[in-house]
């Protein structure tokens, strides 16, 4: 999917169960009860690119974030980077993949120690791997601070003390303090003012290109996703559900879903609209999803097969994945299936099409 290039991190049938041990739902349904966060996750990233993780929140996208930098171990699958099972790694070599593979997290004040100030914050990975002389980790911090736009003023202050556009490029700049390959960013935006979003995301972007950096941006804002990331992989109730460049999903997204995401974006005209069907239905619960397509409840172009047969992530088009039966075995749109129509006047951003 990347002109023959080898990815730099690989997910391969990724899942991470939670069972309920205790608690009534667990006396009810068994000491088997598990709540299914991800199921058989697989996916490429590419060095030097973003791909982004979307989709409504308990869809799983914050777990497998965590999972692609082994902050909890799997219950089936394997991750490799650059090769290598990363939850095979011996002491040595996971140390050296937590220095190349590093993480943002959504709330940048629950992510920073109140109780350190922000210069030591920044400094801490640089100690604990022993990084130079004691001189040049501060002189690497202060290089940080002024990366990231802030001052050595605010390597001296507390968190506190800061705003949430300030925090958030604390975090940053830690998270670039041991000049990492890739950076999962766990929704980096959704708790900030939206002039301050647009702060960080151009930080970000410009970060990228100077670094050659790696993005996973886990994001349910489709506007970010559209102008910031390469490729886009959507999940459903712990399941991609459909994988593609950015600029290809967004200009026909061919899972139900996926234009079920869509058609929320709103549109700067409100006499103008996208022509597809609404879901019915509550989402239903991760604790006990539906047998066959997880869809397939609410799915307005549901086949009479979707509640029995899992639909497998297969290829469409060159670099485009999907797993709804409309596209079983084929590398189109069944004839008799529900047409994927939009006016002339419904693309994403509101401008009319020919």
């Amino acid at each position: 999917m990347n002109d023959g290039a080898s990815p730099l991190l690989r997910a391969q049938g990724l899942s991470k169960y939670f069972p309920l041990e205790s608690g009534m739902l667990a006396s009810l349904r068994g000491a088997r009860a598990a709540v299914k966060a991800v199921e058989s996750v697989s996916l490429d990233v590419y060095a030097g690119q973003t791909l982004a993780i979307v989709g409504e929140s308990g869809s799983g996208k914050s777990t497998l974030g965590r999972l692609l930098l082994r902050l909890m171990q799997p219950s089936a699958g394997h991750v490799q980077y650059k090769g290598e099972n990363i939850f095979t790694m011996n002491r040595a070599r996971l140390r050296a993949f937590r220095r190349q593979a590093q993480i943002i997290l959504q709330d940048p004040y629950a992510s920073l120690n109140p109780r350190m100030r922000v210069g030591r914050i920044i400094r801490e990975p640089l100690d604990i791997y022993r990084e130079g002389s004691v001189a040049e980790r501060e002189k690497r911090v202060h290089a940080l601070l002024e990366r990231v736009g802030l001052t050595s003023a605010h390597g001296r202050a507390y968190p506190a003390e800061l705003s949430g556009g300030q925090r958030q490029r604390v975090c940053i700049a830690a998270a670039l303090a041991l000049s990492p390959e890739i950076i999962i960013a766990d929704e980096p935006t959704s708790s900030l003012d939206v002039s301050v979003q647009a702060q960080t995301l151009n930080l970000l972007s410009e970060l990228q290109r100077d670094f050659n950096l790696t993005y996973v941006l886990i994001t349910h804002d489709l506007g970010v996703v559209r102008h910031f990331s390469d490729r886009v992989a959507v999940m459903y109730l712990g399941k991609i559900v459909e994988e593609a460049p950015t600029a290809t999903l967004f200009a026909a997204p061919q899972h139900p879903y996926t234009q079920v995401l869509f058609s929320a974006i709103p549109l700067p005209d409100p006499s103008r609209r996208i022509n597809w069907e609404l879901p019915t239905g509550e989402p239903p619960s991760p604790l006990d999803p539906p047998s066959g397509c997880h869809f397939h409840p609410r799915c307005p172009q549901a086949l009479k097969s979707c509640s029995s047969v899992v639909p497998s992530l297969k290829a469409t088009a060159p670099g485009r994945r999907v797993a709804c039966l409309l596209y079983e075995d084929r590398n189109h749109l069944p004839p008799n299936a529900p047409s994927i129509v939009r006016t002339p006047s419904s693309n994403m951003d509101g401008r009319e099409t020919s």
